[in-house]
């Protein structure tokens, strides 16, 4: 290799290193916008875990540079639906709930909390494997078995903080009438019908100015998909999809669908199933 080609490469190797570091450096600042706000709440009613589960997070937000989150901590499901349900009482971001409690159980506490925050992340801490399924019943993030593993704890806040970060990006949505705010994790769906482009969000459908490569640039994250030219869809809400159409279920429980063209199924299949695999 000549020196030209040698200073070539290294310029390439650089640059793409300069690139990572860059997009690193921008999902720590948001991290840390996002932490300045944010308020954990912990209930268990062993001191013993509280006190490792708020030691653990601490040194997860102190080792990544981040600002240290309001924590609250609850000895039983009762007391924290008491406090957490106050008027007054600020929105949880994260919740690390017991399943087995005096009182009100884990389960029917992270149900409570999400109905006041949907974009909650919600952790269920526990020896008891039986309670998966109602657990999941109501999207729980994470499923953390005792005893505690530092490890784990602190690869699945990391992708909680991901997570709120893309269920609470702001998407502008411009009609002929006025501009929205919205949050890209309401948005269900994008179709376009010729040159009319409609968006479907959980309560609202709107009549969008934007054509379909802006809402392509637009949602450009995880849990969006292009399964057909005429369709962007949210991978929260595919409740099925065959090799030609796919089912999406609103929270409303309003019902939609959207083609899927047979060149992209295993593109959509694929990037569906790591969807699925990363919220677990």
């Amino acid at each position: 290799m000549g020196l030209a080609q040698w200073l070539s490469v290294e310029c390439a190797i650089g640059n793409g290193l300069a690139a990572a570091q860059k997009e690193e450096a921008e999902f720590i600042e948001k991290q840390n916008e996002e932490a300045a706000f944010m308020r954990i709440v912990l209930c268990d009613d062993d001191e013993r875990i509280l006190g490792q589960l708020k030691g653990w997070l601490w040194e997860y937000f102190r080792e990544n540079g981040l600002s240290q989150p309001d924590y609250v901590s609850y000895a039983d499901g009762d007391s924290l639906l008491a406090a957490e349900d106050r008027p007054d009482a600020g929105r949880a971001d994260m919740a690390f709930l017991d399943v087995e409690m005096p009182g009100t159980s884990g389960i029917h506490v992270g149900a409570r909390l999400q109905s006041r925050n949907p974009y909650i992340k919600i952790f269920i801490v526990t020896c008891y494997a039986d309670y998966l399924d109602e657990a999941m019943k109501f999207h729980v993030f994470r499923y953390l078995s005792k005893p505690l593993d530092r490890g784990r704890l602190f690869r699945n806040v990391k992708d909680a903080l991901y997570q709120i970060g893309i269920d609470t990006r702001p998407v502008l949505i411009e009609t002929k009438k006025e501009t929205v705010t919205r949050y890209a994790d309401e948005i269900v769906m994008v179709e376009a019908m010729g040159r009319r482009v409609t968006v479907q969000t959980v309560d609202r459908l709107y009549e969008s100015v934007q054509r379909m490569g802006e809402w392509e640039k637009l949602l450009d994250i995880g849990c969006f998909a292009r399964p057909h030219r005429s369709f962007i869809v949210n991978m929260k809400y595919v409740s099925s999809f065959s090799d030609t159409l796919i089912s999406l279920s609103a929270p409303d429980g309003g019902q939609y669908s959207a083609y899927l063209a047979r060149r992209r199924y295993k593109g959509f299949r694929d990037a569906y199933m790591l969807y699925v695999e990363t919220m677990r």
